[in-house]
């Protein structure tokens, strides 16, 4: 669970208000301060980002770069040249101003406080240098809402902690879009931490930045605005979505700290008010998945607070020293996020095991619970970067983890130690018999009512000597009978030993108490709205009171469930342990008729009552009738009302009394009335043990008719024992069979891999829906893809193609079973043909489309020269007075120039696509040049004939030529000419 700060706190931080980008707002007090952070290969992204940031945003721009201690950088010069915003590098104490940027200066460390940045000598925690994270963590706690962290181009992971630390303290979080940036590292990081709103191209952000930091929901003097954006019921109605979707109740928890997440999703979308939001949350289920996680930010690192586990380890020691080798050492985090806080405890339990003297090596069994259960699955890995060697020692990396490359791997031994679960503490039943329960920074988002309830959970859960820790800002409130205070800055407690107040115990198992509706809270300021009503209520409180006899209702042991009218004559307090059982508090002259009238009661189903019961007092007695009423009200049937009346006339001490003989007679019934109650009770009781004889008697028939069934069921067992031997052998026959399947499997992914990767052409895979499925790693380049882009529809991601991909060309595919292919360019003018066809799994079902980009920039290239060549020889072509055509293998003509149309005095509509042969035959009456092309077509050598036209004096000759025999395409095939010295010029 992630931490939060105090209520005075949040309400005076993070309802701080950002600028617009108005030159006027560079004198307001309220402007938001933002952390840039970035490696190397960083400056194109400086200067992408600064050169689309306007110079009166309102907002002040902090640089930390990670920079070579030993050389001047003259960043300021830099920066400079690419932003009209002053530029300066930061000096110790400086008060920051809008519309200003100040860099870090190299070999040291900033921090920022008050708005003022403070520097000191750069140190190596624990050997790891994170200027970035020392940054912007001091921003989160200085800034709040008004605190941004950008993390740009960088080798390793800093930043990363600061973006949790941002988004625990609601700054929103921006991040180079990896396929941006030149080194990858230090972004990746980031998203990986699945906490950042924004992830853009440097040239993007400054827009989104300036857009979301001046919208109303995020103005501190908005507040007409923000209260119109929440009238009505919207919240209400966001946490019913929340309920629905997810299961989780979160009306018990502090309303500011939900509508401040509420207000961050209403900035990020830019909606106007809270009704909005609920329309969008309708609309997209997904969303709400966001906003449960918003709700539920785990902000943690390894050893946070690192003097309060050092207090905490000196506590676990003595505890173990007062513990037998035989007890196991159980630990309980609540709202352990991902793992850090969980596997902080595990080395510190560990470490106090290898210091005791006799080195006992107990069992330890760690409960590490969560709602989250993404955060979960990440503990479960125990895969963390680099940047934990900040706040590790290097004897417990050495010891506790294995390096991978960049990553930190928890060992398996303390992995195997601790489950992690998912639990809602507000319903789920707790862990028992606990030494230790950490819950750090969790019970701060929960009201008061609500923390008042788990405290005493906490309570039954620990051993008696047992130890709670919580966060800085907790308190156990008045619980101070149930815990001891060992350390009060660290708020660690100690479970005190002794009885509590029944009274003050949590129900069990815990479940959610519905919340009291405001209306019946009454406001004894309000005005009456209804006198009417007020005055019965006020009339029945005074007959109640003075009026109607003393009354007690118990239930069936007797314990006092409510009393009214006065009691303190009928009862009193017994020394020793306090207790609210009738039998033990009723006056000793009343303990045999109430006994008597409360079996009577419940064993009979019938009203019981008992008169002139003598009650002694100081100076008089007092005669009492007792009548006994079973309730009837459903839930309460094994309830029983006692009314106590008073009779009028008491009986005075000292009077005189008539008659002796009436006095005797008075004692005697009294003994009498007390012998027949006892009679009574003992029928009862020998009645009851006579039904308690018989059941038990039926008890032991039916256990001994289960020994029997028991010792068959033993021997079914040994029988099954030996089947499930046999199957056994089958399972690991299977096993080794499936091996063999996956190794197999394995060689063929392989395989597929590498022939992808060999043929260079990008595929991509859909399901019915456009859901992008895999894809290969050529993709990239023409698509801005992710890891995290499968599962999402292709077109909702963004292309390099000059004209995007069609979404009706794809589901024509998948529709009409038909394969298409398209040539497309990118901006960058490479050409790919794009080819989409139907997914067709082995049972010949369509499961969708695979589309695959192939690159034929060269045969464009081809293509264009090509037709440049054809233009330029039809355009020579056209210069000669010799009349020339082109034909095809069917020897259509594709081609006439300008010659030969005057030569046969026609039209080029007349000729273009029409058989030459027919042509010819029809204008010269013979079919010698028909038999002249098949000739040449039939040897493929070029070919002559003379002709003599009529009405010509001398012979044409033609010529025919056939270019490429060979050649089995469309395009032309062979030259034809006309040679006529009469040809007259064009």
């Amino acid at each position: 669970m992630p931490e939060t700060p105090k209520k005075n706190e949040f309400a005076e931080q993070a309802e701080e208000v950002t600028v617009e980008a108005d030159p006027r707002n560079a004198s307001s007090e309220s402007f938001p301060v933002i952390g840039l952070g970035g490696s190397a290969g960083s400056f194109l992204s400086f200067e992408k980002f600064f050169s689309k940031m306007p110079t009166d945003s309102g907002m002040s721009f902090v640089v930390i770069m990670h920079l070579d201690p030993n050389y001047r950088s003259h960043l300021d010069e830099v920066f400079q040249r690419f932003t009209g915003m002053p530029v300066s590098e930061a000096v110790d104490g400086v008060v920051i101003e809008p519309n200003k940027v100040y860099l870090i200066p190299r070999n040291k460390d900033m921090g920022i406080h008050n708005r003022r940045l403070l520097l000191m000598p750069a140190s190596e925690n624990k050997g790891v240098r994170q200027p970035i994270d020392f940054f912007l963590q001091s921003l989160a706690d200085d800034q709040w809402g008004k605190g941004a962290g950008v993390i740009f181009s960088g080798m390793g992971s800093d930043g990363e902690t600061g973006i949790r630390m941002l988004k625990e303290k609601l700054g929103v979080t921006l991040v180079q879009d990896p396929m941006t940036a030149e080194y990858d590292s230090m972004p990746r990081a980031a998203i990986g931490t699945g906490l950042v709103d924004f992830v853009l191209a440097p040239e993007e952000m400054p827009n989104t930045l300036i857009r979301y930091m001046n919208h109303p929901a995020l103005a501190l003097d908005s507040d007409q605005e923000r209260f119109a954006m929440q009238t009505g019921n919207a919240v209400q109605k966001v946490l019913m979505l929340l309920r629905s979707y997810t299961g989780n109740d979160f009306s018990q928890y502090k309303m500011s700290t939900i509508t401040r997440r509420i207000d961050r999703r209403i900035a990020y979308y830019q909606l106007k008010d809270y009704d909005s939001y609920v329309d969008l949350l309708n609309e997209n289920p997904q969303e709400i998945k966001t906003l449960f996680n918003e709700l539920l930010i785990g902000v943690t690192k390894f050893f946070r607070d690192e003097e309060a586990f050092d207090r905490l380890k000196l506590k676990v020691y003595n505890l173990l020293k007062n513990k037998s080798a035989d007890d196991p050492i159980r630990v309980w985090i609540a709202g352990c996020s991902t793992g850090e806080e969980a596997y902080s405890i595990a080395m510190i339990v560990m470490e106090c095991q290898d210091q005791e003297p006799n080195h006992i090596q107990r069992k330890i069994q760690i409960y590490a619970t969560d709602l989250d259960q993404d955060a979960l699955e990440y503990a479960r890995a125990g895969v963390y970067h680099s940047n934990i060697a900040a706040y590790v020692s290097p004897e417990r990396l050495k010891r506790f983890f294995t390096k991978r490359g960049n990553e930190y791997i928890v060992n398996k031994h303390m992995r195997e130690m601790i489950v992690f679960a998912q639990q809602n503490i507000i319903k789920d039943a707790p862990f028992i018999r606990l030494d230790l329960v950490c819950c750090r920074n969790m019970l701060i988002y929960f009201t008061a009512e609500l923390q008042k309830r788990i405290i005493p959970l906490f309570y039954y859960a620990v051993n008696p000597g047992g130890l709670l820790l919580m966060g800085p800002a907790e308190t156990i409130g008045g619980f101070t009978d149930m815990f001891l205070s060992v350390d009060h800055k660290w708020k660690l407690f100690e479970r005190m030993k002794g009885n509590v107040q029944v009274t003050r115990l949590a129900d069990f198992p815990f479940n959610v108490a519905p919340v009291p509706l405001p209306e019946n809270k009454i406001d004894k300021k309000a005005p009456m709205l209804n006198p009417v009503k007020s005055a019965n209520d006020f009339f029945n409180q005074v007959l109640i009171e003075h009026l109607a006899p003393a009354a007690i209702l118990v239930d069936r042991k007797g314990t006092i469930l409510f009393t009214n009218g006065k009691t303190d004559e009928l009862l009193s307090f017994p020394s020793g342990q306090a207790t609210m059982n009738i039998h033990k508090m009723i006056r000793e002259e009343l303990r045999y008729p109430v006994d008597y009238c409360i079996s009577q009661t419940l064993a009979d189903e019938k009203n019981v009552a008992v008169r002139d019961v003598k009650l002694k007092g100081e100076k008089s007695n007092q005669l009492i009738n007792l009548r006994a009423v079973r309730v009837e009200q459903e839930g309460m049937q094994d309830s029983v009302l006692l009314i106590f009346e008073k009779l009028m006339a008491p009986v005075k001490r000292g009077a005189r009394i008539k008659a002796a003989t009436a006095d005797e007679s008075s004692r005697v019934s009294e003994i009498e009335r007390e012998l027949l109650f006892t009679r009574q009770r003992l029928n009862n009781t020998i009645e009851q043990m006579e039904s308690s004889m018989e059941e038990l008697k039926s008890t032991n028939e039916e256990l001994q008719s289960t020994n029997e069934e028991l010792q068959s069921t033993n021997e079914e067992s040994l029988t099954t024992k030996e089947e499930m031997q046999s199957l056994n052998e089958e399972l690991m026959t299977i096993n080794v069979q499936y091996q063999s399947k996956a190794e197999e499997l394995t060689r063929l992914n392989n395989d597929m891999k590498n022939l992808l990767d060999v043929t260079e052409i990008g595929t991509i895979f859909l399901d019915n829906n456009l859901i992008i499925l895999r894809y290969t790693p050529q993709v990239k380049k023409l698509f801005n893809l992710i890891s995290t882009d499968v599962g999402r529809p292709i077109m909702h991601v963004v292309d390099n193609f000059e004209q995007s991909l069609k979404e009706d060309d794809i589901r024509e595919v998948i529709e009409k079973l038909t394969i298409k292919e398209i040539d497309m360019s990118t901006y960058d003018k490479e050409w790919y043909r794009v080819r989409i066809m139907p997914y067709r799994t082995s049972d010949n079902f369509i499961s969708g489309a695979v589309i695959t980009f192939t690159l034929i920039t060269d045969f464009k290239l081809m293509q264009s020269q090509l037709n440049t060549l054809k233009e330029y020889a039809d355009a020579m072509a056209e210069q000669f007075t010799q009349a020339m055509c082109r034909l095809d293998k069917s020897l259509s003509v594709t081609y006439a120039n300008r010659a030969f149309f005057n030569f046969f005095e026609v039209l080029r509509t007349d000729v273009l696509g029409k058989p030459l042969p027919a042509f010819l035959r029809q204008r010269w009456q013979t079919d010698a040049a028909t038999d002249t092309l098949n000739k040449c077509i039939s040897t493929g050598m070029p070919q002559e004939a003379a002709i003599l036209i009529p009405g010509r004096d001398k012979e044409i000759i033609i010529r025919s030529r056939l270019f490429d025999a060979e050649l089995k395409s469309d395009i032309s095939l062979m030259l034809f000419t006309i040679d006529d010295e009469t040809i007259s010029q064009p």
